[in-house]
């Protein structure tokens, strides 16, 4: 019965896009237009049916729509098209049917079985994470580095898409090809040769991504000696696991040394009921459209300042302008925040890593003091990854000892942290003042804080330490089970 459904739906598809093809196609009044390319309709509905069984479009399961499907809906769409196109230009020369309505006709085909596929897929994919438990914490998706691009690399990528549970995050892909270099598997980016893991690696830490473990796709002996090397030291180093596809699902490839299953020391937080955590202000209910709204005016605003910005930094540092780094955002979730570039290249001509006080330019540091590096950020507001004001967002080795509590909100350009001391505190005492200001958040103290923020850049950060004793008081009474020491040590006599 539902085979039937699905044959409905499509047929339906198929007239509706034969239909708007001869309207859009011709010159002439909507049902002048289908009166006289009525023969053409008929084919077509005389010819999908079988077309459709024919490929056996009513049996795929569109939800879990892939490659081949696609390829039968392009067939499908031809072999009508050309059936229809003969049948009519035998029957009479396709009299009042335009020229291009076979072309229209098979393009809006597609775009309509294949549209409707692609809609269930992408539903069903929202339900599946929908029903999920929301992961908070920093250390809540593994990042992975895949060394070697073949069918088992492939085929790791579909699973971790499918089945990770957003646990698994594929950070991009190693391969010897030239020609592979900056292409996309699975829509993971290769990052260049298998023999660069080292260099790769640096490269993704200075954008805050930390590969967690390394899993090598490639037969091992196929590997350079400089491959081979940097991967036994990765192993006996014991920070990053490494392990070999083949021999994980025991098709006798070469296995490591116990270095390789060493184990990360970042844990995940899972927690269902965060919503319950949250403060009862109806402010933070309608606090993402005021950003959303602010957000957009302020892009149109600045988009001069940041033209200006943008070619400065071209001429400063050059391309690429934008640089983006991974952090958590709101519950741990990653987030690309993007910033202005005010470093130059992280290595020297002969590849040596370099410090990054030695990167920052002059132009770089005047940036970083205006805060006008910052000024894309406001995409980040747009898109609904930051707010304006909230805690900033922090790398993963920067977040307090207990980081979910200060990942309930999504981070934001400036915040209560930022205003009473910023880089001169100490991340538990901007953890702290964090927690004060989610429950304490409203759209008065939003506005203080951007006030305070204008005045930060002028005139520098101080610290408040009364801002911050008062955080800490606030978290004792609330949390009565944290450690007196704690306390004690921001609670001065």
């Amino acid at each position: 019965m539902h085979c039937f459904v699905l044959l409905f739906v499509d047929l339906f598809l198929i007239a509706a896009s034969t239909l708007l093809a001869i309207i859009l196609c011709s010159t002439q009044a909507p049902l002048s237009a289908l009166a006289d390319a009525g023969t053409y309709c008929a084919f077509t509905f005389v010819a999908a049916a079988p077309v459709l069984l024919l490929f056996r479009l009513n049996r795929t399961v569109w939800r879990f729509a892939s490659m081949s499907d696609s390829a039968a809906i392009v067939g499908a769409a031809v072999t009508i098209v050309v059936l229809v196109t003969s049948l009519g230009f035998s029957f009479d020369r396709l009299r009042g049917v335009p020229r291009t309505v076979p072309v229209m006709h098979g393009l809006l085909m597609l775009y309509a079985l294949g549209g409707v596929r692609i809609a269930m897929r992408i539903r069903h994919v929202r339900r599946r994470r929908a029903r999920r438990p929301q992961v908070v914490a920093t250390g809540n998706r593994e990042n992975v580095l895949v060394v070697g691009l073949n069918p088992l690399a492939d085929l790791f990528l579909y699973c971790a898409a499918e089945n990770g549970h957003d646990s698994v995050n594929i950070v991009g892909v190693l391969s010897d090809s030239e020609r592979h270099r900056g292409r996309l598997l699975r829509s993971r980016r290769i990052l260049g040769p298998m023999n660069a893991i080292r260099e790769v690696l640096h490269d993704l830490s200075v954008h805050g991504v930390f590969v967690d473990r390394i899993v090598i796709a490639a037969p091992f002996v196929e590997l350079s000696v400089k491959a081979q090397t940097s991967l036994d030291d990765l192993a006996r180093d014991g920070n990053i696991r490494v392990e070999h596809l083949s021999a994980r699902y025991g098709l006798g490839d070469r296995v490591g040394d116990g270095a390789f299953n060493s184990t990360n020391s970042t844990g995940a937080v899972v927690a269902t009921e965060l919503d319950d955590e949250l403060p009862s202000s109806s402010y933070l209910r309608w606090k993402r459209s005021v950003d959303a709204a602010v957000a957009l005016v302020c892009v149109v605003c600045f988009a001069p300042l940041m033209l200006a910005v943008f070619v400065v930094v071209l001429l400063d540092v050059g391309a690429p302008a934008i640089f983006w780094q991974q952090r958590p955002g709101a519950r741990g979730r990653p987030i690309r925040v993007l910033k202005f570039r005010t470093m130059g290249s992280p290595r020297d001509k002969d590849g040596r890593p370099l410090a990054d006080a030695m990167r920052v330019s002059k132009i770089g540091h005047l940036l970083r003091r205006l805060r006008l590096d910052e000024l894309p950020q406001v995409y980040n507001v747009l898109l609904g990854h930051m707010s304006f004001v909230g805690p900033r967002p922090l790398l993963p080795v920067d977040q307090p000892s207990a980081p979910a509590a200060r990942l309930r909100l999504r981070p934001g350009l400036t915040g209560w942290a930022q205003i009473k001391g910023g880089r001169h505190l100490s991340i538990e005492d901007k953890a702290a003042l964090d927690l004060w200001y989610i429950k304490n958040a409203s759209f008065a103290l939003d506005m203080m804080i951007i006030a305070h923020t204008v005045r930060m850049v002028l005139f520098g950060e101080r610290v408040d330490r009364n801002a911050i004793q008062q955080a800490w008081q606030a978290l004792r009474k609330d949390h009565p089970t944290l450690r007196s020491a704690d306390v004690a040590e921001h609670n001065p006599a």
